[in-house]
Order: structure tokens, then C-alpha cells, then sequence
């Protein structure tokens, strides 16, 4: 990886980054962490509904209260730091991984050209059962009522991180889930007609925030153009930007979104790029990573990646930190409604574990020094394996009675 820097500005660029990216206040927190909500209750998976922190995204909190599934996206940090205190003796034997930081079904997305996993909003170093646990339960709350098909996805979740873990090269000749082709067979759009979409969520933007934007896009394009000669200042011309507010666990950072030329003066292949504020608050106190550090967010897309993603970087503005990423042509993340039965969530539990594997282990797969690394994780799992289901399933039935809990609360 090269990274350029200057007073202001550092830039990364991957040549490996995931399918991913991603769907203003001013707030900076990441998802569940608002603290008037959290400090009210014992346990930090049952929030109390707290009316300012919701007045301004009456939307938000709709979808918070929809499900127990939609609650639980919100709860990134608590649910870390509930993972952290309740498994503080294990978590001092285990290895130090890159970790997705937010693992769940719905962090699946799905465009022309690829599928897996997506959102490295809190990607970070730290021990593998963060990722394990918050996949796990998520099988739970996505197969809520129905026991078999959410041990079986467990199950089908390991064997995928087990191989992942051993052959790196598994998740590239992977098939693509039967619900993910069902979604691209989907796609009825054009191209064109898709950027028309996408466009219509951009949001107006005062001139406070107009200047942000700009500075922030000034300085991605000097530094992407030095870093990359064939590109033109051409390809960047602004045609539509503004704000985006939508997300969960990402629902109060600041984003913006703008549409560019492309290659070609031709509306068909213009580029819509992300800029998203990074989170500045830890998953949970046993992270081992620097939260301050913009490269983590770009190392985890490019380790967990199918394929390439060249626009991606981050940007300094005014001592706030953004990253900067591409939206795929006709990107879909996953809902849980898309998926008709049992099988389709074991086949993502397992594709999204044999990513996890390949991603997780920090050292290369060839080296002596990874051969071992993945040992150790291994050995790690072989630990955790045999309580992972009932563990996840703890988890979920807290995060069920939080949801009520907080439903109840809000009007």
C-alpha cells in the first residue's frame, strides 16, 4: 500500500478493496453509543429511548423500532463491550486479528461485478471472537423463532471460517449464494437509470457543509491524480453533491455524496463516490487497534476483498477524517427479508465465514510466520467452537428484551 501525506491530507489507494461501500450531523458516535441512552440501563444491550438524541432523525428511530434485527445494527459499541466484559480471562489468550468490527447477515452487498462482505466502518485489530460472537447472534435474530436453521447456520458459518482460514484462494472460487444471484437477476435498471437513483438520495446541504464537501473533494483529487497519471482532473467533475443520511450504525456520522464524470463525457458511466466520516469511539476496551488511525478502514477492505476497488483514500478536513469509496453500479445490500429459507442463510453464514477466515489472520498465507498465525486462530476457535452457539443465542435473547425494553420507551 502507498499513502502520500501533507498538512492536511492522507490518501491510500488499495489495489484490492471490497465490493463494498456503503449505502449530517454533527455529532460523532458510533452506532448505539449515544450515551444518555446507554448509561440509564444495567446492561449495556438494553437501551432507554432518549428524545434528543432521536429528534432530529425521526427516520432513524423508526427503524430502529422495526425489529429486533434493525435495534441490534445500532448496537455495534455495546454489543463489543458486553463481548469484552463478558470474556475477559479467554480474551487474553487469543490472537490479535483484523477484524470487520460489525459482522452481521445484512453486511452483505451484492452489484454487477461482485459479492461479500461490506461496511468497514469499524474495522479494527482485536481478538477474533468480536467477529464471531456479532455474526452468530445476528444468525439468531435473522432466524428468530426458528432454532435449527440458526444452529445450522452457526454451524455452516464455522466451517466457512475454518476454510478460509486454511486456503485463502477458497474465497475466489467460492459460489455466489443462491440469494445473491436472485438479487443481481433482479436488477431492472439501466446503468444510467441506476445513477438517476442513486442522485435522487442526495441531500442539499448548507454552506458550512457545502464547504466541507468541497475542501474535502479538492484535496481526494490532488492527491488521487498524483497518484494515478492516466486519470484527468476530467474525471472528476462535479455534476451532483450534497449530503447522505442513511445507515443504522452509521446513522450519525457525516456523509456525503457526489456523482462525477467517469471516463467518458457519456451520463452512462459516471461515478458516484462516498465521503464518510470515520468513527472515533472504540468497539469495546479489549480492541487492540489505533481507532484514530484512517489506514484501518482501507487495510480491512482491501484484506477481506473478491475484488479491486482503485478509487478508495481517506482525507484530513479541518481535523476530521473521511473516507472515500466508489459505489458499485447497481450496489444492493442484503436485507434479511431477501432470504426464503434455511439453505440461503447457511450459504451466506458460510461465504461470509470464509471471508472472515481469509481476512482475519494479519501475516501472509505463504509465510512460516502465518502458517502459524492461522494455527493459533485456529486452536483459538477450536476453544470458543463449542459454546459459540449457545453464547450467540444469550446474546440474541438480550438483544430481543433491549429492543421491547427500548420500544416500549419510544413513542
Amino acid at each position: 500500500m502507498r499513502s502520500i501525506s501533507s498538512a492536511s491530507l492522507l490518501l491510500a489507494l488499495v489495489g484490492g478493496a471490497a465490493l463494498a461501500v456503503g449505502c449530517p450531523t454533527s455529532q460523532t458516535t458510533s452506532g448505539g453509543d449515544v450515551t444518555s441512552a446507554a448509561a440509564t440501563s444495567a446492561d449495556p444491550l438494553r437501551l432507554t429511548y432518549d428524545p434528543e438524541t432521536f429528534s432530529a432523525q425521526p427516520r432513524l428511530l423508526e427503524r430502529i423500532r422495526s425489529s429486533p434485527f434493525a435495534y441490534f445494527r445500532y448496537l455495534a459499541g455495546p454489543f463489543a463491550r458486553t463481548v469484552c466484559d463478558a470474556h475477559g480471562g479467554s480474551l487474553e489468550r487469543m490472537p490479535t486479528v483484523s477484524l470487520h468490527g460489525d459482522a452481521h447477515v445484512e453486511q452483505y452487498a451484492v452489484a454487477d461485478d461482485g459479492f461479500g462482505i461490506v461496511d468497514f466502518d469499524d474495522a479494527i485489530k482485536g481478538p477474533p471472537i468480536l467477529d464471531w460472537l456479532r455474526f452468530s447472534t445476528s444468525l439468531w435474530l435473522t432466524a428468530i423463532n426458528d432454532e435449527a436453521s440458526a444452529e445450522a447456520a452457526i454451524l455452516r458459518f464455522v466451517d466457512g471460517y475454518r476454510r478460509g482460514l486454511r486456503d485463502a484462494d477458497a474465497v475466489l472460487s467460492a459460489p455466489e449464494p443462491a440469494v445473491a444471484r436472485r438479487v443481481r437477476a433482479g436488477f431492472d435498471t439501466t446503468p444510467r437509470e441506476w445513477l438517476d437513483h442513486v442522485s435522487a438520495l442526495i441531500q442539499p446541504l448548507d454552506e458550512a457543509g457545502q464547504a466541507q464537501m468541497k475542501q474535502a473533494r479538492d484535496r481526494y483529487i490532488t492527491a488521487i491524480l498524483a497518484q494515478n497519471p492516466d486519470l484527468t482532473p476530467g474525471f472528476f467533475e462535479l455534476k451532483k453533491g450534497g449530503a447522505l443520511t442513511m445507515g443504522v450504525g452509521s446513522a450519525h456520522q457525516i456523509k456525503f455524496l457526489v456523482r462525477v464524470e467517469g471516463p467518458t463525457t457519456s451520463p452512462d458511466d459516471d461515478v458516484i463516490l462516498e465521503k464518510k466520516q470515520m468513527k472515533h469511539l472504540l468497539l469495546g476496551p479489549c480492541v487492540r487497534g489505533d481507532i484514530a488511525d484512517p489506514q484501518r478502514v482501507i487495510a480491512a477492505q482491501s484484506k477481506f476483498s473478491r475484488s479491486p476497488q482503485r478509487l478508495l483514500g481517506y482525507v484530513d478536513v479541518d481535523g476530521d477524517t473521511f473516507y472515500v469509496h466508489a459505489w458499485r453500479v447497481h450496489y444492493t445490500e442484503l436485507r434479511i427479508e431477501y432470504l426464503k429459507n434455511p439453505l440461503e442463510l447457511a450459504e451466506i453464514a458460510y461465504d461470509f465465514g470464509l471471508q472472515l477466515g481469509r481476512g482475519h489472520p494479519l501475516l501472509p498465507a505463504t509465510s512460516a510466520e502465518g502458517k502459524r498465525e492461522r494455527e493459533i486462530i485456529g486452536n483459538s476457535l477450536d476453544e470458543i467452537a463449542p459454546t459459540l452457539v449457545a453464547a450467540s443465542r444469550e446474546l440474541a435473547q438480550r438483544t430481543t428484551a433491549g429492543f421491547e425494553h427500548f420500544r416500549t420507551g419510544a413513542p
